[in-house]
This record gives C-alpha cells, sequence and structure tokens, in this order.
C-alpha cells in the first residue's frame, strides 16, 4: 500500500478542518436564530414586553397581516413595537393569554443575515385552505453583540391562504 505524503495529509487536514469550521459556523447562527424566534414566544407569553422589544433591531418592521381590522399593523422602529406590545399586556391586565406552539422551522442563512420561516399553531379556524394557525416569515440581522434579531418580522394568518401566498411578499 503506498503512503501518502506528509503534505497531502496536512492540506487535506487543513481544508477538511476549514469545512468543518464553516459547517459550525452556520450550525450556531442556526441555533441564535432559532433562540431568538423562541425568546419571542415565551417573553411574548409572559407579557414581557421590553424582552420583545430587544429581539428587534432598532429601525425593525413588525407586519401583522390576515387576521382582520383589529389585529392587522404594520409598526417601524423598536419603539413603536414595544408600544404595541405594552399595550396588547395592558389590555389583558398583565401578560396575555398566548400559549405559542411553533413548529416546522426553516432558516436559510446569508452571512450574517438570515430569513426564518416558522408555523404558528394556535387553533385557527380550518377552512378550504387548511387548517387554521398562521407563520413567522422573518429576517433576522446578527448584531455587532453577537444576538441575533428581527429585521423586518411578518406574522401572517394562514387559515384562509396558502402557505405559498403567505410568504410571496419580500421581506
Amino acid at each position: 500500500m503506498p503512503m501518502r505524503s506528509p503534505s497531502k495529509t496536512v492540506e487535506e487536514l487543513s481544508a477538511r478542518v476549514e469545512t468543518l469550521t464553516l459547517e459550525i459556523k452556520q450550525l450556531l447562527a442556526a441555533e441564535g436564530i432559532r433562540t431568538t424566534i423562541m425568546n419571542y414566544t415565551l417573553a411574548h407569553d409572559r407579557g414581557q414586553s421590553d424582552m420583545v422589544a430587544d429581539l428587534f433591531t432598532e429601525d425593525a418592521k413588525l407586519e401583522i397581516s390576515g387576521y382582520g381590522e383589529r389585529l392587522d399593523t404594520t409598526l417601524q422602529g423598536r419603539a413603536s413595537i414595544r408600544e404595541m406590545y405594552r399595550a396588547l399586556n395592558s389590555k389583558h391586565g398583565g401578560p396575555p393569554p398566548f400559549k405559542h406552539v411553533v413548529t416546522n422551522n426553516r432558516i436559510d442563512i446569508d452571512g450574517n443575515e438570515a430569513i426564518a420561516i416558522t408555523y404558528l399553531d394556535w387553533g385557527g379556524a380550518p377552512t378550504d385552505q387548511g387548517p387554521g394557525g398562521g407563520l413567522y416569515h422573518e429576517r433576522l440581522k446578527l448584531c455587532s453583540d453577537g444576538r441575533w434579531r428581527f429585521s423586518h418580522k411578518r406574522i401572517v394568518c394562514t387559515s384562509s391562504q396558502t402557505v405559498d401566498a403567505a410568504i410571496a411578499a419580500q421581506i
């Protein structure tokens, strides 16, 4: 059996280390993004509007659509987002009665930005399009403090439209 030259082995190991380093970076990014999404659901369910707002960039955009006049809105900026969640909490006299269930999380990472699509199940009324519920369609950015934050979050009702229709808008 012929022996490999030491330089070939070092080159192969260097290439493998570089590949593994990139894979680890992607895995850490994906986990950081999932953590942001889960922190949002828990802070929202606990009525922690300041914690919710801190998960957004200063210039973030929040859109809620498909839920009707009472809920549909578009907000720009962390301060406006914080005020909306504070108002929601005060409307309920404390933490809102929500208990998020999120599933089917897909994340596409491109450097320091990512797009995430996460299904939101809250038992909405079923329609011809399928079971009730919604999804989060989000753009996140890696911030200078190492945390992933929402720069654009869309909360979209899917009880009366397909998933394709819900994610058709660019974020």
